[in-house]
């Protein structure tokens, strides 16, 4: 293949690498936990997240962490797009057409799948040709899963899709969302303001494709929307790297197959929107597009609150693969934009909007169903309850961020660190940090898991030289 090599001995002895394994495990958690708490499931977690952190660190150019073969990714597509065929995970899925619709493209996406094989045992350019026909498939089929998801499930009962839907509708008629109120639709049974507690991005973002909807108002469309952004990052940052179509592609289907990720948009999560930023920051990174790499970590971090957590990460790597011109302007990039989207919603009451935004996130109390090692000891000291969690959660709260300072400090000290390990220590940064949270569910974890698909899809020994000298981006 074009592109960078590994030692062929090396490539036959091992099938895959760990951030593979690691992304295939987490969505088996999820499929199964639906991410809530279980103690198997958080053994579970832990284990893989023990297990890669101790690879990345004491091996980090070993032939597990790079480039697999495609036999591992067809598998990967395999695996995944069966579970999705087993079960599609919806929980509000109405008897409506769309319902047997979705169905029938999952069932044709798993068959075009379980040709892959066949590819490889075709001499070249024929394998080629027929592996990205079939995977170009699968991902086209797998988009339109996502379409089908919001005719068969219209309304979840989340206070997620509720609020982001009451806040376009308050945009639209001209008013600030921050400033507004919002139903609690669980009655008080949690501890929970209600509220639209995300950052504008989301709003405008979701706000754009309501208005191109003419009023339909679901606001996950613009997820479906942020899906097909990820897939063209992924195909485009596979190719700065390998030179070809096929590997890539089947990394988009492999992002597609995951088996919990249709639940995850019937629920209206909205940290695919948060993914496909990062996901265009990584393109533009390996490009050495500095600015734009910044605007699209500005839009992240103008999404979700720990969207700053990658930022800092990735502005460590840009300092130390581009030098101190280049990471100025990434920062500025990124702080800019951030601050020009948030800053418009923020004067007219910075103390509603820092309720709505900050606090309603920092003051919540722990959560005892949580998918979490912070749960797991409070169940196993007998205090898994929300006083007992609450009382006793300081003195292992610390260990989340104490992880992640020390994986920042690993990175700045690591000698010419590839974007890869970048890519990494955001998703063990995120897995570490959400294991110590006082809530982690399931988006948190589809969350982290991506990382751990991106890296798998980069090769662990160098990253591509830029197009042009850096100080021309």
């Amino acid at each position: 293949m074009n592109g960078f090599r590994v030692d062929s001995h090396a490539r036959r002895r091992y099938t895959a690498p760990v951030p593979l394994l690691a992304f295939l495990g987490v969505s088996i958690v999820l499929t199964f936990s639906h991410g809530h708490y279980g103690p198997s499931f958080v053994l579970a977690l832990t284990g893989m997240l023990v297990s890669l952190t101790v690879v990345e660190l004491w091996r980090p150019k070993s032939v597990l962490n790079g480039a697999s073969p495609l036999l591992a990714w067809i598998g990967a597509v395999i695996v995944g797009t069966f579970l999705l065929g087993s079960n599609s995970q919806l929980i509000y899925a109405q008897q409506v057409p769309e319902t047997k619709h979705l169905v029938n493209t999952i069932i044709a996406a798993l068959t075009v799948a379980a040709l892959m094989p066949i590819a490889l045992v075709l001499e070249k350019p024929w394998r080629s040709r027929v592996l990205i026909v079939l995977a170009a498939s699968v991902v086209l089929l797998l988009l339109v899963t996502r379409r089908h998801v919001l005719w068969a499930s219209p309304q979840p009962f989340i206070d997620v899709w509720t609020s982001s839907v009451q806040a376009v509708r308050y945009f639209l008629d001209g008013k600030n969302p921050y400033l507004q109120n919002y139903v609690d639709i669980y009655g008080g049974r949690y501890d929970y303001i209600p509220s639209f507690p995300y950052l504008p991005m989301w709003l405008l973002w979701s706000t754009l494709f309501a208005w191109i909807g003419k009023g339909a108002f679901d606001v996950r469309a613009s997820l479906v929307a942020a899906d097909v952004i990820i897939v063209g990052a992924l195909i485009g940052l596979g190719r700065a790297y390998w030179k070809e179509w096929e590997r890539p592609l089947l990394a988009a289907a492999v992002w597609l197959a995951c088996p919990i990720s249709l639940f995850i948009l019937e629920q209206s999560w909205i940290d695919t929107l948060l993914s496909a930023a990062l996901a265009l920051s990584f393109w533009f990174l390996a490009k050495r597009w500095w600015l734009a790499a910044g605007l699209a970590v500005g839009a992240a971090c103008a999404t979700k609150q720990y969207a700053i957590i990658a930022g800092g990460l990735l502005l460590i790597w840009v300092w130390r693969a581009g030098g101190k011109q280049a990471a100025l302007r990434f920062f500025g990039a990124a702080a800019g934009f951030a601050l020009a989207l948030v800053i418009p919603f923020m004067v007219s009451d910075p103390g509603r909007f820092t309720k709505f935004t900050l606090s309603s996130w920092a003051d919540a109390k722990p959560r005892p169903d949580s998918l979490s090692l912070a749960a797991f000891i409070a169940h196993s000291l007998d205090f898994g309850t929300p006083e007992g969690m609450q009382e006793h959660y300081a003195k292992f709260g610390w260990i989340g961020p104490a992880a992640v300072l020390a994986l920042v400090v690993v990175l700045w000290r690591r000698k010419n660190p590839t974007l890869r390990s970048a890519i990494v220590f955001v998703g063990l940064a995120y897995g570490w940090m959400f294991e110590f949270a006082r809530q982690a569910f399931c988006n948190y974890y589809h969350f982290v898991a991506f990382f751990f698909l991106v890296a798998a899809l980069l090769p662990a020994v160098k990253d591509p030289p830029a197009p042009v000298p850096a100080a021309v981006k």
